[in-house]
């Protein structure tokens, strides 16, 4: 066996995060910080179905952290009640009664009801259509959730870059009933700056990269979240001379050079404040990078930025540089600088990940190889590690204590990787399972391994399962593997994203628009959702997916093949399983907050088939809140 300890019972979360769900008693430790988080509402939505409507909604992590299963749910069309007793086994409803009608949810706790929810949202269409503002020769290319008004419903925030790179990267923001807020320009430091010598990633101007390496764009450098928790969310993103906010403002700045990051309010569109760019890599020409959200402390989020430029040739060494940031009545303050040593052996890869490792309750960056500690220090570098696209943290094993990863690689600067991808310890970086070397590889220089993936898809093996896109199926890389059972068949499924679609906690594959469910008895894939009239982008991916609205299942938000619009689809499968929103779990909505090259979002306890209870979170609203959830 490959794996050093092993537990009989199937467990949902590590005694870590279970010991945040008890109260120390007086005289004892103080009770685990808890996380300030978005004060949602209810999401409900409404979609034709059957002879009705199918109904979803959000059971918050805020209500289950008081009151756990101890909740249930009545259900309203125009003011009349339809369901007998209340629903207690799942957040959804079959209407079939006749005829059109304003539906609404209300709470019941300790057998008494509260307030209603909000209306239904509209998908009368079976989607939620968003109209595009007119932007000839632009396509949507990255899109974040937040909520900009502080109403509990997320509004979204979406990218739009020129097809011919030339014309400015812009970015704007709509309601989920499909009013556009506000556009910025990101002037022409957006594109005119973009790719550099050929040798690094995009300037830190452009939003989500450029043509520069591969014809793709590996960056974003925005992010969408609610800072410095007052109730709304801002956008946070990289600023040159010439970027053009809502109210007509611009940055001026004497050289392209000169590069902030600018706080823009989530529901105007205009700037609040900026601060200068870190400018230790200038010498080196224009730099890539991301940005995310990590709370560093326990409770507070705080901006993460990352700079990365490649030394020499296009696959010249990495330079990576972390600047975090506070947002708080003093303005954006510097709260810690990072460089990676360059003797590290740390590699960037084309997407972070904020996560919490050691289960502390305080986020880690995670880039790959590697992982940088909350206080700003490196915590590990995974031995024999180099360079991959991708890599997925979570708790892939209910029988093994903490998170795990699984990480692809590929050559770099002509030098073959010592294994094809590797399975490891979120924690300490101690790889657990390493691919073997497929023959092929013995004088190939440039080789690999696009794509990995990880996802409970087979049921008759605890735990996840990951495979990779290696297409030789006798080679050692090809199949599935299990956690804790090994190979487990020859064949692969889609390997892009992914995704919680269908009723069962299982994980479902997104790629292109369309959802596919892996059946392990024959060893192939079906699809199950194939919607029509939209198209996805670059890396055979829509803008965004996640639980945005409704229950715990995650939605797909993609563009119309004109380009005029967004879609935002919803399942309309029943369900037994009720869980909190997933949009309150830490992991997983932090996980919203870094775009980039795109990867899966996983929650941080084990949500898989095996999965019967899951942890309470150690979650708070902001101060003052008024909450959303419909009772007190």
């Amino acid at each position: 066996m490959h794996r050093p300890y092993r537990r009989r019972t199937v467990a949902v979360a590590s005694a870590a995060l279970l010991a945040g769900l008890f109260s120390a008693p007086a005289g004892h430790a103080a009770e685990a910080p808890r996380r300030v988080v978005e004060n949602l509402d209810r999401g409900l939505v409404a979609v034709p179905s059957g002879k009705g409507a199918f109904l979803s909604w959000r059971l918050l992590g805020t209500e289950y952290a008081r009151h756990g299963n101890a909740i249930a749910f009545n259900v309203y069309k125009n003011g009349r009640r339809l369901n007998r007793t209340p629903v207690t086994k799942s957040t959804t409803y079959q209407d079939n009664t006749p005829g059109k009608g304003a539906y609404a949810v209300r709470a019941v706790v300790n057998g008494h009801e509260q307030k209603r929810s909000s209306a239904a949202l509209d998908f009368a269409q079976g989607y939620a259509e968003i109209p595009l503002a007119t932007a000839d020769g632009y396509t949507v290319q990255h899109a974040w959730p937040g909520d900009l008004d502080g109403d509990g419903l997320y509004e979204i925030v979406v990218s739009r870059l020129s097809g011919t790179r030339d014309k400015p990267d812009l970015l704007e923001a709509y309601t989920l009933t499909g009013q556009r807020l506000w556009r910025v320009d990101q002037g022409p430091g957006s594109y005119t700056q973009a790719g550099g010598n050929g040798a690094n990633d995009p300037a830190p101007a452009a939003i989500s990269g450029s043509t520069a390496i591969g014809g793709y764009r590996n960056d974003d450098n925005v992010t969408v979240f609610d800072l410095d928790s007052d109730g709304k969310a801002e956008v946070l993103v990289h600023t040159a001379d010439g970027t053009t906010f809502a109210d007509g403002s611009k940055v001026t700045a004497a050289s392209p050079a000169n590069q902030f990051v600018s706080v823009i309010d989530g529901l105007t569109g205009t700037e609040r404040t900026r601060q200068p760019v870190p400018d230790d890599f200038v010498a080196d020409g224009p730099s890539g990078g991301h940005f995310g959200i990590a709370y560093l402390d326990g409770e507070h989020p705080s901006l993460v930025t990352k700079l990365v430029t490649r030394v020499g040739a296009k696959r010249g060494s990495f330079r990576i540089l972390f600047q975090t940031w506070d947002l708080n009545g003093a303005g954006l303050t510097p709260r810690w600088k990072y460089v990676v040593p360059s003797t590290s052996g740390a590699t960037s890869f084309h997407q972070i990940r904020t996560v919490d490792v050691d289960l502390d309750g305080k986020d880690e960056i995670a880039d790959g190889n590697y992982v940088v500690n909350s206080d700003g220090t490196l915590r590990y570098v995974v031995d024999g590690a180099g360079h991959g696209d991708r890599f997925h943290i979570a708790d892939l094993d209910p029988d093994r204590p903490g998170l795990e990863g699984f990480a692809i690689q590929q050559a770099e600067s002509g030098v073959i990787p010592t294994f094809p991808w590797y399975y490891y310890d979120a924690d300490t970086g101690e790889r657990l399972v390493t691919g073997q070397h497929p023959a092929d590889w013995v004088n190939d220089t440039d080789i690999d391994v696009g794509r990995g993936s990880t996802g409970d898809i087979d049921p008759d093996h605890p735990g996840y399962e990951y495979w990779t896109s290696t297409a030789d199926v006798t080679a050692p890389g090809a199949g599935v593997r299990n956690v804790q059972d090994g190979k487990i068949s020859t064949t692969t499924p889609s390997v892009n994203f992914r995704i919680w679609w269908d009723g069962d906690k299982a994980s479902e594959n997104l790629d292109f628009t369309h959802v596919e469910k892996w059946d392990p008895a024959s060893e192939t894939t079906s699809k199950i959702f194939e919607p029509s009239g939209v198209v996805s982008g670059a890396r055979n991916a829509t803008p965004f997916y996640g639980d945005i609205v409704g229950d715990w299942r995650e939605e797909i938000l993609a563009e119309t093949a004109d380009h005029t619009a967004l879609r935002l689809y919803t399942t309309t499968e029943p369900t037994r399983t009720r869980l909190y929103t997933l949009a309150q779990n830490a992991e997983y909505r932090l996980g919203w907050t870094v775009r980039g090259y795109l990867q899966s979002t996983y929650t941080d306890y084990y949500l898989g088939t095996e999965t019967r209870r899951v942890p309470k979170p150690s979650i708070t609203l902001p101060e003052g809140a008024v909450r959303s959830d419909d009772h007190a």
